[in-house]
């Protein structure tokens, strides 16, 4: 405990209870000082060097009365409102924005004052505020004392504002941080409320903050002062009125009055006898005292200025709306810096109503200062501001600056570097860039915008701002490309935290959920569109998109994984437009390919005039085109396929030489290896040699196609490698071309080495027949769940882990017990180990003709073993695979369909790009690839007309419905809060007015 003397003033560090930590700084002085050199001085102590104020609220009243209430109080809940609008206001994240909440209230305990303190600072701390830009003072009169005897500690102050028991530890407020107690005569007429005001005159100098008083409770001592506050000569210098409905005491008197006063039987002028009778009921009743002169006087300036800034609420009513329309007269311009604060006051609140009205009202705000407004708006994720700001001040994304998404992200200490780096990774650009004009030559004022909106679009997207994210989507000129974008964006952030942290589930899930939501959002804007013009919509979907560095909408959907958006039936009539090779396909349903393979030859060829054949040229450039399509080219490979295949285990099965006869021809040995006749080649190796080297032509022509300026070779690597029937690709020809190379060795070893790639390699190219079923409506979706089920690499090693432990521990075992031999340290012991405990689980049982005659110990011992093998591996282990698979079975099968429809992309895109003539007869293509089979270039005016009808979809009726279905109902649950609100206040009316009647009956 400290204290310090001033020449007038003592100050006091002051533990509020003994025995802790808690303090509070106290000032004290006394009637012999001059009150206004007296606050001045304790202003100006380093401990009372408090922020500046940007609203001053005052609690008055009090629960202390025992009068009759109306309604049940919610002590709690009140408190929490109260402690809510000051931590709005204590959050304010602007550096240049110095303002902080003041709360005066009493010195002496106040249980409402009390847990609005204590509430308030929790909250501060669970959100980091720091507790100094939360200011709470206690006010309050005392005995005179000599500034040496002055209050010093707990125990003094409770002597000196106490004129009863001072046995209760509820005396004193314990959790105020500044204290100021006034000494004060019998005969000085100074109280507390002009200390008080003497206190925010010094503080409001040059500043004009709103000052708010909140009445709850109360008593009949409590009307003069807050008249006086109220009624203030100056009017910057009135304080507007918050009175809590419910509460008891004062407060319900002066609700009941200002009720009166709006109604429209209310006669200002003079007060009827009905409402005195009326009044001294609920005065008795509530205050326990006969009508005072002061209410009467106080009556008299409300009804005169029709309870002008006061506002009256219940208990859970948004206290901050109240707050806001207590400061602001109606239809009354407010000073240029008052206007500034309101604002400001508004934007903590969070009460963009309340904006609107004052920038309305108030055109004359710097430019500088509805930007600065803005930004604010855009750091809180306060949207609905932006919406004001827009349509009152015609503020657009050019007025924040053209790098105000690196502003923000150091303002909110963003990894910026991160956000770019993913932003050039996705796009394949600088974020500056992302942003293409549609005509280059010449570009606008709109451009402009549009860029710092696709930017702060993106930036919103990437740190999760999902709101302001939806804010910035609306402005965008591609608005399906952008909803797609958005689900892209949110569904890497979500990997990238899966990468970094495997314990933000919750974080995860709604990132994911953002990007489901936001793919809804571009589905149902391409279902609006299609509704309207299925033309128009196939081509939103595959057109360059200027806001996203000319991606297709298409090409971002693949990206983003947006299963459900690619099976929508625009983007699979796309896939049939592609694949057929028709410019304007009807609308067909998906053919089964295979029975068609026969006759699409012929289709192709028929379909040429007759006069065509006069003129040879013409003809086969006819049968040219025809040959390019897709479909066409996809049944010419898989025929060519077929034959291959036929060519390849004719060769193996029927040329090459059995390895038993090549083993038993050993010629001669050298240095301990044996070389062989070496095999001479058959026009059918030498064929299929040329056949797979084609192959191994057309992936790199695959590959080259995917080259960039910004791609190295190892990232086109790394592109071509994503497809997992690439990585077949490469596997089959690799070793094959390793079988050629062993076999040119011409050894024992490498010629089986060989022959053993060779068959591996068959397996592989019949496995890569399943790529060509894959466009299959029956087979694909069947072989998307095999390929599912192994793609589960984590529980497949699992499952195989565990399964290793049990197989190696019987197999080692068994083995010990039964050999009948002393045994080698070779490979071939691992074989033999693991032969048997591996086929027991097929019921290959071979180990019990050698235990079943064995009844010594080892007999028994590897009897038993056998039983609990054959238990754990059979029952358990099978079992728990067969219920994994079945598990991904049941979850895949719900999203087969649109799994498959997803599929059909890579597969109608490969067969655009390769050539028209199998492998390998492609060794005549010289054609380029055509890499983007999807995209459409259109000219300026056209992107400009669909760009308007994609704006016709999104304000359509059926968009609009669309989205109502995803929005929750709240309506109804608002309507009867307001109803019973009404009941209520009628209830009290109807029990005072009653009373009255029946005391003049009486």
């Amino acid at each position: 405990m400290s204290t310090e003397f001033s020449t007038n003033v003592k100050f006091s560090r002051v533990s509020l209870l003994s025995g802790e930590k808690r303090s509070a700084q106290l000032a004290y002085f006394n009637h012999e000082n001059d009150i206004n050199q007296a606050i001045e001085t304790i202003f100006q102590d380093k401990t009372f060097h408090l922020p500046s104020p940007k609203l001053i609220i005052t609690l008055e009243g009090g629960l202390s009365t025992t009068s009759e209430r109306f309604n049940d109080f919610n002590e709690k809940q009140f408190s929490t409102s109260v402690a809510k609008l000051l931590l709005d206001i204590g959050r304010n994240k602007l550096s240049d924005q110095n303002g902080t909440p003041w709360l005066f209230s009493y010195v002496r305990h106040d249980s409402i004052a009390n847990r609005i303190i204590q509430i308030t600072k929790e909250q501060y701390l669970a959100n980091d505020i720091p507790l100094s830009r939360f200011v709470n003072i206690g006010i309050d009169i005392c005995a005179s004392l000599p500034l040496k005897y002055a209050p010093h500690d707990y125990r003094s102050i409770v002597n000196a504002i106490s004129d009863e028991c001072i046995q209760s530890h509820r005396i004193l407020n314990k959790r105020l941080s500044h204290l100021i107690l006034y000494g004060k005569t019998k005969e000085d007429s100074i109280d507390r409320w002009t200390i008080l005001q003497r206190c925010i005159d010094k503080t409001d100098e040059k500043l004009n903050v709103p000052k708010v008083v909140l009445l709850y409770g109360g008593d009949v001592y409590h009307i003069e002062p807050i008249h006086r506050l109220i009624n203030m000569e100056n009017d910057e210098k009135k304080f507007g009125l918050v009175i809590l409905r419910g509460s008891g005491g004062l407060a319900d008197v002066l609700a009941w009055i200002c009720d009166k006063i709006h109604s429209n039987d209310f006669n200002g002028k003079s007060l009827t006898s009905r409402f005195r009778r009326e009044l001294k009921v609920l005065v008795e009743q509530l205050l326990s005292s006969d009508i005072p002169d002061t209410l009467i006087t106080l009556i008299s300036y409300l009804s005169l200025t029709r309870c002008k800034k006061i506002r009256v609420c219940d208990e859970d009513d948004d206290l901050s709306l109240y707050f806001l329309e207590t400061l602001v007269s109606e239809n009354q311009t407010q000073r240029l810096s008052s206007s500034k604060l309101y604002l400001s006051l508004a934007f903590d609140l969070n009460q963009p109503k309340f904006a609107n009205k004052i920038l309305r009202v108030n055109q004359d705000l710097p430019e500088e200062d509805i930007i600065q407004l803005a930004k604010m708006a855009i750091l809180r994720d306060q949207v609905e501001f932006l919406h004001v700001l827009e349509d009152v001040c015609g503020v657009t994304s050019d007025n924040l600056g053209e790098n105000f998404d690196y502003e923000l992200s150091s303002k909110m200490n963003y990894n910026h570097a991160l956000f770019l780096e993913y932003i050039r990774q996705d796009f394949g650009c600088e974020l500056n860039e992302i942003h293409r004009s549609t005509d280059e030559t010449n570009e606008h004022t709109e451009d402009e915008i549009q860029s710092i909106n696709v930017k702060l679009f993106l930036w919103a997207i990437f740190f999760d701002h999902y709101n302001l994210s939806l804010h910035f989507w609306k402005r965008l000129d591609d608005r399906l490309c952008g909803a797609l974008v958005a689900a892209l964006v949110y569904r890497q952030t979500a990997d990238l935290c899966v990468k970094r942290s495997s314990t933000e589930s919750v974080t995860i899930q709604k990132l994911r959920d953002h990007a489901d939501e936001y793919e809804n959002l571009a589905i149902r804007l391409v279902h609006s569109l299609y509704t309207s013009n299925p033309y128009m919509a196939r081509l939103a979907i595959k057109r360059e998109n200027f806001d996203f560095n000319r991606f297709s909408s298409l090409d971002i959907a693949i990206m983003s994984h947006s299963d459900n958006f690619v099976g929508h039936t625009c983007v699979q009539e796309v896939f049939d437009l592609v694949w057929s090779g028709e410019l304007n396909p009807k609308v067909k349903s998906f053919d089964r390919i295979l029975p068609g393979t026969t006759s699409s030859f012929g289709q192709a060829t028929n379909s040429i005039e007759t006069k065509n054949y006069k003129n040879l040229l013409k003809y086969f450039l006819t049968i040219k085109n025809h040959l390019s399509r897709p479909r066409i080219k996809y049944q010419m490979h898989f025929l060519s396929y077929l034959i291959f295949l036929l060519l390849l285990s004719y060769l193996i099965l029927f040329i090459k030489i059995p390895l038993l006869q090549i083993n038993e021809n050993l010629e001669h040995v050298t240095e301990n290896k044996t070389y062989l006749q070496r095999q001479s080649s058959s026009n059918l190796q030498i064929l299929i040699n040329i056949w797979i080297f084609m192959f191994a032509m057309e992936e790199f022509r695959q590959a080259k196609a995917l080259k960039t300026e910004e791609n190295g070779i190892r990232q086109t690597l790394m592109i071509y490698l994503r497809e997992s029937w690439n990585k077949l690709d490469v596997l089959c020809i690799c070793f094959y071309v390793i079988s050629i190379v062993l076999e040119c060795f011409n050894t024992k070893f490498s010629l089986n080495a060989a022959r053993a790639f060779l068959a591996l390699d068959v397996v592989f190219w019949f496995i890569r027949l399943l790529i060509l079923l894959m466009f299959d409506r029956t087979v694909g979706p069947m072989l998307l769940m095999i390929q599912a089920m192994v793609g589960l690499l984590t529980d497949m090693f699992t499952f195989f882990s565990i399964f290793f432990v049990f197989t190696s521990a019987y197999g080692v075992a068994s083995f010990a017990l039964l050999k009948s031999r002393q045994l080698s340290l070779d490979l071939t012991i691992f074989r033999k180990i693991f032969h048997q405990a591996y086929w027991h689980v097929f019921g290959q049982i071979n180990d019990l003709d050698d235990v079943k005659d064995n009844f010594e110990l080892t007999g028994w011992t590897a009897y038993t073993l056998l039983a609990f093998y054959m238990a754990i591996v059979n029952i358990l282990l099978v079992n728990l695979l067969v219920a994994m698979f079945s598990n991904t079975f049941n979850r895949m099968f719900v999203k087969m369909d649109t799994l498959w429809k997803f599929s059909r992309y890579h597969v109608i895109k490969e067969y655009s790009m390769l050539s028209s003539l199998p492998p390998p007869l492609n060794i005549f293509h010289v054609k380029d690839y055509n890499v983007k089979p999807f995209h459409l270039e259109l000219s300026h005016e056209e992107i400009i007309t669909l760009r308007r009808r994609e704006a016709l979809a999104y304000a359509s009726d059926i968009f609009e419905h669309a989205t109502k279905d995803y929005q929750p109902d709240i309506s109804h649950e608002e309507k009867v809060d307001v109803q019973l609100r009404h009941l209520k206040k009628l209830i009290t009316h109807v029990k005072v007015t009653c009373e009255a009647s029946t005391e003049d009956l009486d």
